[in-house]
Parts: structure tokens; C-alpha cells; sequence
């Protein structure tokens, strides 16, 4: 039995749980998570597969709670399949899906994602490789703290399962180049993409984590030349704070493009869900333009059918670009429904219209690609099926959020980080030119539009009251950095969002404000037409931390 030490309580973020090695995340949590995921199979999620897919990443001690769960999954009549070395999630999510299939009672993944190497973490996935939704969280959730409080005996029997061991590299690497070949997912022109890219370099950062090999094996079967940085594993990701292909932590990719003339950089984290993209010259390129300009190729460009998705603090921009998908009138919401964070019943509208806010041609969901995914799982009106079409995969064009998660029609049910790498040399290589150059086209067909994340440090117990500080602001002074509000709402104490018009008139400015689900911070989402916008909406924001430390 592994220390009774670690978190009391065990909360799941947007699918798993994350704590710090040794601290909040110990032998004990980790067991006490995998019985409650047997549990969840065995009571709630029942079903003839009987073999539980376990998977790990490259962060230090990861390989071990592997072997943890799988000693508690065989022990509870299961079978277990155990990567043999580190894995992306999004191969997990395929192997369970498109190999296993109903084989597959579910997937433990342990992962910490894109956290500094201090932390360590468990994620379940459903049998089909699906981000669990919340009543699998929930369950999992208040089962394994109530093993962590000694409210429920642990009753782990003898092991009666068996154990395979097994590397999916090679499986899914052919699998993803099929794209389009006898199924709904999105075929990439690889003869386009190997003649753009013939004299062109293209480097890789493999941040020392999943992806090894994965994108230099998918690379070299095109045919495009590449170098590789990061290639080594390091569970301590050597000079890297945290493997995420975002600013701050992505310099070394755009350093290493600049310097050595590269015409393109791709970044996967540690575990290869979330992407980064760098173009010519190190330009970091945000993940709200590289899904917008996605939008715009797919299905603007080719002329592909389907539902867009995304999350409701991720560019605004997207409604506007999926207005122009042809032919595209049935896969868009009902008009006038509310997307999903609008029908909370504590949301209450201060100031604006009652559909102020509202997407048209986009499906706005909550953070998370868990929620992304049950797009092609609703009706239109945001109406969750209780039994899904066998082909819902199949119904969603492109799902994504601003925090570099990404997923495209037929792909696994998850974020892939090596997807939206492979759309994005397609896009490329479709338009001729560089990704900056296909941005600022995109701008002037669109409108001009800056994002910019904040990440501040609030202390919980000012939290509610700095979120309120935008609704009162806007609900008293109709006015806020100078800018005239023309619509504010949220649930107080928990989310705040807003859309200005500017000096002349235009509308396209939007702050949203929420605590973050995984990390001890309050996420700001500025989205502007204009620098000037972006820096007295930033100075606003200053200005109501200072307050609030005052």
C-alpha cells in the first residue's frame, strides 16, 4: 500500500487531477484515483470491454504511477495495456478509440500536461478515447476522496487480469497520414505540402517529452526537411521551466528558427495535446490566429462542412470567418439559442441586449475541449443527445480553444497537438506564403484583431470580488477604459464578460475574467481591434489589481 500522506480531497480540472510531487500528489492519491476509476467502470460506465488502457508521460516519477494504477486495475478484474514508453495523450485516445474499440473499458493517463516538472498528475479518459465529461470527474472524483478520508474501505482482491505492454508510435503515425482515405477525416494534400516545403526547414521541439520521434517519423514519410531541438527525454526537461509551446516557455524555438533560417517552427508540450507554431524570423504566432486562420483554410478555403466549436473566452473572430463557410446553414446553432455558459441560472446581464454575445455561426461552449467535444454530440440549440450518431465525429469540422487545444473532423475526441502541426504545414503549403502573411490576409478580410492572455496571482479570497469589479464598472458606468460598454454579464463572483466599441464605433473588443480550473490564478482574455485598445484595456486591468492589494 502506498502513504496514506497527500491531498485529503481529490478535485478533477477539466479531466484529470494535478498536484505537486510529494506534497498534494503521492503513492496514496494516485491509488486511491485508479480504485475510483475502477469504480466508475465497474458501477456508472459498465461496459464488455474489460481492458483499461494505461499511459504515461515523460515527466519525472510519471512511469511509476503508471505501474501504481496498474497494479490497483488488475487487482480489480481488469485487464491492463501499458505503453512501454512515454506517450502523447492523443495517441492514448486513438489507440482506445480506432484499435481497441470495444476492447476498451477506459483510459488512465498519467500526465501533468504542460505543468512545471514539479508536478505530476492522472487523467481518465473514456472507452472511445473521450475527454471524460464532468458525471465521470464528479464520480471519480468523491470516490477517491472518499478512499483518501477512510469513508470507503479499499478493497483491492488478488490480481486476476492480465498485462500487455505495448508503443503505438508507428500505428499512429500510419494512421494519421491516412487521413481522408476511406474515412470523414480531414486529408491533407501531401504532395502540396513535400513540394512547398522541398527547400524549405521546418524545426521541431520536441520540449523532451512525448512527441520524440512522433512529428520526424510523420515528417520524413512526406518528405519535408527538419531539424530537431529537445529531441532528448529528460524528466526534469532539462533548461525548460514547464514543456508548454506557449510565451514564455517557447524561446527556444524561436531562437532556434531565427538562427537557423527556418521558414517554420512546431512545438508540442510534454505531452503532445497542446501545440505551439513559430513562424520565419521567431514570430510566435497565438493559438487564436492559428485556429482562426484553420477555420478560414478548412472551411472557407476547401469548402468543408461541419460544426465549428470553441470555447466561449477564445476569439471572437471565429463567428465572423464561419459566416462564410458555403452551404454550412444546418451545422450552425439555432438562432437565438444560448450557447452553454449563458444558461447557468445564476448569469445575470448588467448591461446590453439579452442576446448580446451571442455566436451565430460558431458553437460557443466552457473551457475545455471536453466540452468542445460534445458539439457534434448536441442538437443545435445546445441540447446534449442522450444516445450520440455513431458518426458524431464525423459532424465536427474544427474544435479548438485559446489554450492551444485543437481537434478537426474524424480526429480523436481529444486535443493533438500533431494534428494542428499537420494542418498547419497544410495551410501553408495551400496558400504559398508565410503564416504571419496568411494572418494579416486573413485580418483584412476579417477585421483586425489582437488577443492577449493575463495571468495574475489574486489571493482566493479577493478573487469574487476582483471578477464583480468589471460587472459593476460596466453596470454603473456603461463605461470602462474609456470604452462604451455594449454588453456585460456573468455569474457573479465567478466569470465576468464584456464587448466595447471604441472610438469609432467599431465593436470588436471583448475582456472576459474566470479563475482558472487547474491553477491558483484568475484568467483575464483581452481581444482588440487595436494596440491602443489592447494597452488602456491592459492599464485597466493593472489598475483594478493595484486596487485590490491596496
Amino acid at each position: 500500500m502506498g502513504s496514506r500522506e497527500g491531498a485529503e480531497s481529490i478535485h478533477f480540472g477539466t479531466s484529470g487531477y494535478r498536484g505537486r510531487w510529494a506534497i498534494e500528489f503521492t503513492e496514496g492519491v494516485a491509488r486511491d484515483i485508479a480504485r475510483a476509476v475502477c469504480d466508475y467502470l465497474t458501477e456508472v460506465d459498465s461496459r464488455p470491454g474489460k481492458t483499461v488502457l494505461i499511459g504515461y508521460d515523460s515527466r519525472l516519477h510519471a512511469d511509476v504511477v503508471a505501474e501504481w494504477c496498474a497494479e490497483v486495475v488488475l487487482r480489480n478484474d481488469f485487464d491492463v495495456m501499458l505503453t512501454s514508453r512515454d506517450t502523447p495523450t492523443p495517441v492514448l485516445a486513438y489507440y482506445a478509440g480506432d484499435v481497441l474499440k470495444d476492447r476498451c473499458a477506459g483510459v488512465i493517463n498519467c500526465t501533468c500536461s504542460h505543468n512545471p516538472v514539479e508536478w505530476q498528475g492522472i487523467k481518465f479518459s473514456l472507452h472511445d478515447g473521450s475527454i471524460a465529461p464532468p458525471r465521470a470527474t464528479d464520480f471519480i472524483s468523491e470516490r477517491a476522496t472518499a478512499y483518501r478520508r477512510s469513508e470507503r474501505e479499499r478493497a483491492d482482491g488478488a490480481p486476476t487480469g492480465s498485462m500487455e505492454l505495448f508503443d503505438p508510435l508507428a500505428s499512429y503515425c500510419t494512421w494519421i497520414l491516412e487521413s481522408g482515405n476511406g474515412n470523414c477525416r480531414i486529408p491533407f494534400n501531401v504532395e502540396r505540402i513535400r513540394a512547398h516545403f522541398a527547400d524549405k526547414l521546418v524545426v521541431i521541439d520536441e520540449m523532451h517529452g512525448t512527441a520524440r520521434g512522433y512529428m520526424r517519423r510523420i515528417l520524413d514519410e512526406i518528405g519535408v526537411p527538419y531539424r530537431v531541438i529537445h529531441a532528448e527525454k529528460d524528466p526534469k526537461l532539462g533548461d525548460l521551466h514547464a514543456a508548454n509551446p506557449e510565451e514564455p516557455h517557447i524561446q527556444g524555438l524561436k531562437d532556434a528558427v531565427r538562427e537557423m533560417g527556418a521558414a517554420l517552427g512546431l512545438g508540442l508540450d510534454t505531452d503532445a495535446d497542446r501545440y505551439g507554431v513559430v513562424d520565419a524570423g521567431g514570430v510566435y504566432i497565438e493559438p487564436n490566429y492559428v485556429l482562426a486562420m484553420l477555420t478560414r483554410f478548412l472551411g472557407v478555403e476547401r469548402a468543408l462542412k461541419g460544426r465549428v466549436a470553441t470555447t466561449y473566452v477564445t476569439t471572437h473572430m471565429l463567428d465572423r470567418i464561419a459566416a462564410d463557410i458555403p452551404g454550412n446553414d444546418a451545422d450552425r446553432p439555432t438562432p437565438g439559442a444560448l450557447p452553454m455558459h449563458r444558461r447557468d441560472p445564476g448569469y445575470a446581464i448588467v448591461r446590453g441586449p439579452e442576446d448580446g454575445l451571442v455566436s451565430r455561426n460558431v458553437f460557443t461552449v466552457l473551457t475545455g475541449l471536453k466540452y468542445v467535444i460534445q458539439v457534434p454530440q448536441m442538437e443545435r440549440d445546445y441540447t446534449l443527445l442522450e444516445a450520440p450518431p455513431a458518426d458524431w465525429r464525423c459532424r465536427l469540422l474544427i474544435g479548438g480553444e485559446q489554450a492551444s487545444g485543437l481537434t478537426a473532423m474524424g480526429n480523436v475526441p481529444d486535443k493533438d497537438g500533431m494534428l494542428a502541426c499537420l494542418l498547419v504545414l497544410d495551410m501553408v503549403a495551400h496558400f504559398g506564403t508565410s503564416i504571419s502573411e496568411i494572418w494579416e490576409e486573413t485580418q483584412r478580410l476579417y477585421g483586425r484583431t489582437i488577443t492577449r492572455p493575463i495571468n495574475l496571482k489574486v489571493p482566493d479570497d479577493r478573487k469574487a470580488a476582483f471578477i464583480d469589479s468589471f460587472l459593476e464598472t460596466a453596470g454603473d458606468d456603461g463605461v470602462v477604459a474609456g470604452l462604451d460598454v455594449r454588453f456585460a454579464g456573468g455569474i457573479p463572483g465567478k466569470y465576468a464578460e464584456l464587448q466595447l466599441a471604441d472610438a469609432s464605433g467599431c465593436e470588436n473588443n471583448f475582456v472576459h475574467v474566470r479563475p482558472s480550473g487547474t491553477e491558483p490564478l484568475v484568467r483575464v482574455y483581452l481581444e482588440t481591434a487595436s494596440e491602443e485598445t489592447l494597452e488602456a484595456l491592459q492599464a485597466d486591468v493593472d489598475a483594478r489589481v493595484e486596487r485590490l492589494a491596496s
